[in-house]
């Protein structure tokens, strides 16, 4: 196919600046401005490592003033703590919550604490560090918006997450020891998650502590003898798959029956070892680094990517949002230290989520050497294409890795430097080298990373995708592509889990898909995009054969011969009393019974159907798995029903990955 070298290059710069808009597109403008055509093609373009081009454009007379000129400017730019600005949501929150006290009207007492809920969640993520402002709560704002939405947690029956605040808000300052208060709403919460034990014992040390003034206890056993601590739903548990005869040894994360084949036509990829049925779990891994996308920052952790309720904050900013205190802790003892002063000037800058990870590689490391390590080996051994590349979109990630690097140095990732400006010692020429092999290997590695939305009613009809971020899988981006996977794709957290979805003979290649696939998109269409966002030209047996969109395809099937060592496709026959005549084997040969076996392989879809639409999910995959196993020993696609089950294979298989509701 002809290649679109302006496709290529579009494609290839939205993985580096995804917003237009961003400052960083105006810099790069700039630079190439100022270097000029000739330069950048006879000089730049013509360097041969990545440290050459990196070392160019911090010394070359024709590119360097307009490079340190912009990158001298970078400082923080963040969402700060605002403490006037909590202690007024915090009185919100606590207004709307008495004012659902006095609702007798259910629908209404519920509205008036999901809005006393969205005030506190604001008082939590804008109250500063315990003590920093002394001036308003006496130091403590962080602690009292803890404080005042575990009450309207516990209103909400929401007792595990109210237990939680109120540790909270003690281990930020407020005094438990000594407090009635305290262990009245702990045992509150312990009451409406049905603990009347642990309840018991909370107010027993409240009575202790009362003495004689034991108004406020009388009052809190009142309120928990009116509860009526129903059996909340809680959120479904994913759950992590086992591999399939346990984990490869030479192959992080894979099941031992997949391995690693390297070809000279198609370099390193995944086959199936001894083979593979249908439900194989081939590949449960953790990402190497994964960034949720800014668009998320307010509803999901940043660090697990789990849904946020009431969330945990950053002590420093209040742009990032955590799930519990171990994630913020986790974030904020590694990466997040030197990330958070710079969060709005990285969206500020439009750069991609690929530019999130290549940062994050390093930020999260243990120790500088330890992420120059980890880049380096992830551009030795992943596809990055740099031959494809032009001089200007080498420039393009030179001066993004750059501008990367600037912002480690500012927040001091190298230690205190001796001086405010740019000019890089080599060890940070050693980053920002590791930076610039980064963006090129992110651009054909990453994985975007989804988590599946469902409604109150049902778990599949209605549900949707949602992308929420992306990851990069050290042995996932082994797995090649094909226009119709042979393996479903899904997620827990931000483990990324790769089942079977036929099938697979010993050495077949185990494939993903990238992106376009053949259901919905058509040949020429699917190879332009493979060929502008991938630099490869696809030869699946879907392209081969350019097989009709599902919509299109037919009833027809193509059946194996039945013939001993024979491996002849067959059409359906016209008349199934007549035997057909293989052209390969040049046998006469009976379909009967293949055709009364496809009968019930096509039962066992419609009852798999059944199931789904019980939301009996385990039930579904296990008679869509029979049903797929079986059709494959006699039959090959395309076959629009089996098709089909392949698709409702993976949505039973996401279903079981991480879910959430609105």
């Amino acid at each position: 196919m002809e290649y679109d070298t302006n496709y290529h290059q579009v494609c290839s710069t939205r993985t580096v600046q995804s917003d237009k808009k961003g400052f960083f597109n105006e810099f790069y403008v700039d630079v190439k401005d100022a270097c000029g055509d000739k330069w950048l093609q006879n000089y730049f373009g013509k360097l041969k490592s990545n440290a050459a081009r990196i070392l160019s454009i911090f010394s070359d007379r024709e590119v360097c003033d307009p490079v340190l000129g912009v990158l001298e400017h970078v400082q923080p730019v963040y969402k700060q703590k605002d403490v006037l600005v909590s202690s007024q949501r915090r009185a919100q929150a606590d207004k709307f919550h008495l004012m659902s006290v006095s609702s007798e009207i259910p629908d209404e007492r519920k509205e008036l604490l999901q809005q006393a809920l969205g005030h506190a969640n604001l008082a939590v993520m804008r109250a500063p560090a315990p003590h920093v402002d002394k001036a308003i709560d006496n130091g403590l704002t962080l602690a009292m918006a803890y404080r005042s939405r575990a009450a309207i947690l516990i209103a909400l029956g929401e007792g595990e997450a109210a237990l939680s605040d109120l540790k909270l808000a003690t281990n930020f300052g407020l005094e438990s020891k000594e407090s009635v208060d305290y262990y009245c709403k702990m045992a509150k919460a312990y009451a409406v998650m049905g603990e009347a034990a642990r309840a018991e014992i909370s107010m027993k040390i409240a009575e202790k502590l009362a003495g004689a003034d034991s108004k406020q206890v009388a009052a809190c056993r009142k309120e928990i003898a009116a509860l009526n601590p129903g059996k909340r739903e809680k959120p479904k548990e994913a759950l992590v798959p086992t591999l399939t005869h346990g984990e490869n040894p030479a192959l992080s994360g894979a099941a031992n029956v997949v391995k690693l084949v390297d070809t000279k036509e198609k370099g390193r990829f995944v086959v199936a070892n001894e083979g593979l049925k249908t439900g194989d779990v081939v590949l449960c891994e953790n990402p190497v680094a994964a960034c949720l996308l800014p668009s998320f920052f307010g509803s999901n952790c940043h660090h697990c990517f789990k849904r946020l309720r009431s969330p945990v904050a950053c002590l420093n900013c209040s742009g990032i949002a955590f799930c519990s205190a171990q994630c913020m802790g986790e974030a904020c003892e590694t990466y997040h230290r030197f990330e958070c002063q710079f969060m709005d000037l990285f969206i500020g800058s439009g750069m991609s989520i690929l530019c999130f990870i290549a940062l994050r590689i390093f930020t999260q490391a243990a120790s500088l050497e330890d992420g120059l390590a980890t880049a380096n080996l992830l551009f030795e051994h992943l596809v990055s294409h740099q031959d494809e590349r032009q001089a200007d979109d080498y420039l393009q990630r030179a001066l993004m890795a750059g501008f990367l690097m600037r912002v480690l140095q500012k927040a001091q990732y190298f230690g205190r430097r001796k001086t405010e400006g740019v000019n890089p010692t080599a060890v940070e020429l050693q980053v920002a080298t590791a930076l610039l092999g980064l963006l090129q290997v992110l651009q054909y590695n990453a994985h975007e990373i989804y988590h599946t939305l469902v409604t109150d009613e049902h778990c599949f009809e209605g549900c949707k995708v949602i992308y929420l971020g992306a990851g990069l899988y050290g042995t996932g981006s082994y797995f090649n592509h094909e226009c119709w996977p042979s393996v479903a794709g899904y997620y827990v957290g931000k483990k990324l889990v790769l089942t079977a979805t036929k099938p697979h003979r010993p050495n077949e290649v185990v494939a993903v898909n990238y992106g376009p696939i053949f259901t919905k998109t058509n040949l020429k269409e699917r190879q332009r995009s493979l060929r502008g966002r991938y630099a490869f030209s696809c030869n699946c047996m879907t392209c081969q054969e350019n097989w009709p969109l599902l919509q299109k395809i037919d009833k027809q099937v193509r059946f194996w011969c039945t013939s001993a060592n024979c491996v002849n496709l067959l059409k359906f026959p016209k008349d199934l009393a007549k035997d057909v005549r293989c052209p390969r084997c040049r046998k006469n040969i009976s379909l009967k019974e293949s055709v009364a076996r496809l009968i019930k392989i096509e039962e066992l879809y419609r009852e798999a159907a059944e199931a789904m639409q019980a939301q009996k999910t385990n039930e579904a995959i296990e008679l869509f798995k029979e049903g797929i196993d079986a059709f494959f020993q006699i039959a090959a696609l395309p076959h629009k029903d089996t098709l089909i089950a392949q698709q409702a294979l993976l949505k039973c298989l996401a279903d079981t990955g991480t879910t959430f509701k609105k």
